[in-house]
């Protein structure tokens, strides 16, 4: 069960801005999402609530929050930014 991951214009410009090594973490968590969308064993993953289907994952200092369309079978990463910009 192989989902398709897209992932917004601004979060792929911060991923850009950060250290190789930074960047190297955030794609290992992003590609376990393709396999299993909602990967509790794995990763430090939330619920957002007040939200369908939205979750955050915990990388460090870094957050992912993204949205599983499961009709489509569809990842949408909202926002990767640092812990206390991201949920502004």
């Amino acid at each position: 069960m192989s989902f398709e991951i897209n992932i917004k214009d601004k979060s792929l410009k911060f991923i850009s801005s950060l250290q190789k090594s930074e960047r190297e973490r955030l794609k290992e968590a992003i590609l376990v999402l393709k396999d299993e969308p909602v990967p509790i064993k794995y990763l430090d993953i939330a619920k957002i609530k007040g939200e369908k289907n939205t979750y955050r994952i915990r990388k460090g200092k870094l957050r992912i929050v993204y949205e599983v369309i499961w009709e489509q079978k569809l990842i949408l990463i909202h926002r990767v930014d640092f812990r206390g910009d991201v949920y502004k």
